[in-house]
């Protein structure tokens, strides 16, 4: 008569403190690695070596999800409050020039326009600096604005 094995799944080893100390640190204070680790009093081999697992993998991804989810959430709330302060200034302001530009704001759904920069790529600077010259080919004086 045969016998039935089942086959038990593999329970995930255990994220230290320490570990989900330093993830923390990474994702939503944006230290280094060898900062959060510092911080969370675990070496920086540790972090390395955990990083491998999958289970750890999937916490920090876990963890970088929240922030980034926190964050959004976050900004339609600052957005919502900039709105009301560009209402306020909008209609309690002594300067025209304020209340102009808060109309403009208000118009515009709250989008600033973006800053325009202009690079002309037909200016050329004149090389400034050292030039070295090898024994034997002479000297040349440096043109363009030298100092002295």
């Amino acid at each position: 008569m045969s016998k039935i094995i089942t086959l038990t799944p593999k329970r995930s080893a255990r994220i230290s403190s320490k570990l989900r100390e330093a993830i923390r640190l990474r994702v939503e204070e944006g230290a280094t690695i060898a900062d959060a680790c510092k911080s969370a009093g675990m070496s920086t081999q540790g972090w390395h070596k955990a990083m491998k697992r999958p289970d750890v993998q999937s916490t920090l991804s876990e963890a970088q999800h929240r922030f980034v989810e926190g964050t959004d959430a976050k900004r339609a709330l600052y957005k919502a409050r900039a709105l009301e302060v560009a209402l306020d200034l909008m209609m309690n302001s002594k300067s025209e020039a304020i209340r102009a530009r808060m109309v403009e704001f208000l118009a515009s759904d709250a989008k600033v326009s973006p800053v325009s920069v202009h690079v002309d790529a037909r200016q050329v600077q004149q090389p400034m600096g050292y030039v070295y010259r090898r024994p034997g080919e002479g000297s040349q004086p440096i043109e363009g604005d030298g100092v002295g």
